[in-house]
């Protein structure tokens, strides 16, 4: 078992940021500013319940590397800009996790389900599997993709609606004609 030495130096000066930054003055400027940093996040497109996790890691953070903090009245500006790092990581490791499973998908043979949803979508026009893609795969809202459709919000809403309930009937309509058919088979 290998141990780890630990050399106390009894002359260590804390620096200037650590020495003048308590660790109460790091919890009040955290209880002032992690709002701060969750609306700095959700604004630069995280969800919130990213926006909050994101927040969170950034704070602890900064308590971690307080020794790289060159001024303590910026330590907000500080917090949000690794904030804001942490959350293009983020979303760089998603993007790099999605296309990984785009080409896992393309490699993998087609099972029974995924068959049954191809032909699903199959009467499915080019317009509406790029709509169902879109908000329901990669996650635009409907005020986002109501510019690329040329439709209003409410209207890229009511499409989503009347295609969800299409698909649930075509989907009924597959059940109750292969139960017919075994029906008759039996």
């Amino acid at each position: 078992m290998n141990a780890i030495a630990i050399d106390i130096n009894p002359n260590f000066q804390p620096s200037l940021n650590e020495a003048l930054l308590t660790r109460d003055d790091y919890a009040k400027a955290y209880q002032d500013g992690f709002n701060k940093t969750v609306r700095f996040l959700a604004a630069n497109g995280a969800s919130l319940e990213l926006a909050e996790e994101v927040a969170q890691a950034a704070w602890v953070r900064g308590w971690e590397r307080l020794s790289q903090l060159r001024h303590v009245a910026a330590l907000t500006f500080w917090i949000n800009s690794i904030a804001k790092n942490l959350l293009r990581s983020n979303f760089r490791k998603l993007q790099s996790s999605t296309e990984l499973l785009e080409t896992t998908l393309v490699e993998t043979p087609l099972e029974s389900e995924s068959i049954d949803a191809h032909r699903m979508f199959a009467g499915c026009t080019e317009t509406e599997k790029q709509l169902l893609k879109l908000y329901y795969v990669e996650g635009y809202t409907s005020q986002e993709l109501s510019s690329t459709f040329g439709l209003s919000a409410v209207g890229v809403r009511v499409r989503l609606t009347r295609l969800k309930k299409n698909l649930v009937g075509r989907m009924n309509l597959e059940v109750s004609s292969t139960a017919a058919y075994a029906q008759e088979a039996a």
